[in-house]
This record gives C-alpha cells, sequence and structure tokens, in this order.
C-alpha cells in the first residue's frame, strides 16, 4: 500500500563463501548468510567451463548467491567488487580469481543484506520518498 512502510528481509553474512561444483559437501547443507560464487550464466561460458574452473580463454565473471533459509538469492556484485575483481580475461584461469572474490566477502562476515524490490541482497537499505499524491491534472 502507499504510503505505509515496508518491512524489509534482512540476512547477517556468516562469511563462509563457497565455489559451485567445488565445494558441493558444504553447499548440502548450506547456513543463512553463506555465500557461493559461480561463472556467469552464458550458455556458451558456462558449459564449457562446467566443473572445470582451470580452463582458460574464456572471459566472464563470478556472480555472488546468498542463502536465506529457504532459496539462493541474488547478491549484489556492485556492492563488493566494485573494482571488478570477479571478473576474468581471457588470458586468466578463473579459479585464480576466486580467492581473492573469496577474501573480499569474508571480510563483510557479520554485515547485514538487505533484500531489495528486485529481489536482489544489498548493502545499503533503501529509504523511500515521501508520497506526495497522485500527480495528475484534470481538465
Amino acid at each position: 500500500m502507499r504510503g505505509q512502510t515496508k518491512n524489509v528481509k534482512k540476512i547477517t553474512l556468516s562469511g563462509n563463501v563457497y565455489l559451485l561444483h567445488h565445494h558441493e559437501e558444504e553447499l548440502d547443507n548450506p547456513q543463512i548468510g553463506d555465500v557461493y560464487l559461480c561463472i556467469n550464466d552464458e550458455k556458451e561460458l558456462y558449459s564449457i567451463i562446467l566443473n572445470n574452473y582451470k580452463t582458460n580463454g574464456y572471459k566472464g565473471y563470478f556472480k555472488a548467491r546468498i542463502y536465506d533459509g529457504y532459496d539462493w538469492g541474488v547478491l549484489n556484485n556492485i556492492d563488493f567488487f566494485e573494482d571488478k575483481i570477479n571478473h576474468f580475461s581471457k588470458k586468466d584461469i578463473c579459479f585464480y580469481n576466486f580467492p581473492l572474490c573469496q577474501e573480499r566477502i569474508e571480510g563483510y562476515a557479520g554485515s547485514p543484506v538487505y533484500r531489495t524490490y528486485r529481489e536482489h541482497y544489498t548493502l545499503h537499505l533503501h529509504v523511500s520518498g515521501e508520497y506526495k499524491g497522485k500527480r495528475s491534472k484534470k481538465k
């Protein structure tokens, strides 16, 4: 409803960061606030690198997902990787970027992340502006 405050879901980062298809045992029983990294979902890249993160010759980036107790939600990459350390080039082996990304997210352990209207999780709580009413004019 307009003009009413909305309860925003908040999760505290646990500091546990895993790599998809590499830490399968840990991902079977996740805790709330656990994060896993996976490569971007582009079909041509995902099918080639799947289960083999030591392949080079392809560029892409790692995406982060956070466990909220029911499902894995998208973690906003811009908040954590503003310098784009989660990106890898054709010359890089993407597995070597994982420890950098892992260290960065582990540094935020204990920090709250908030769910946005797009169901992404971000470090910044969005504060709605004041409702000013309908702006249409009658003739």
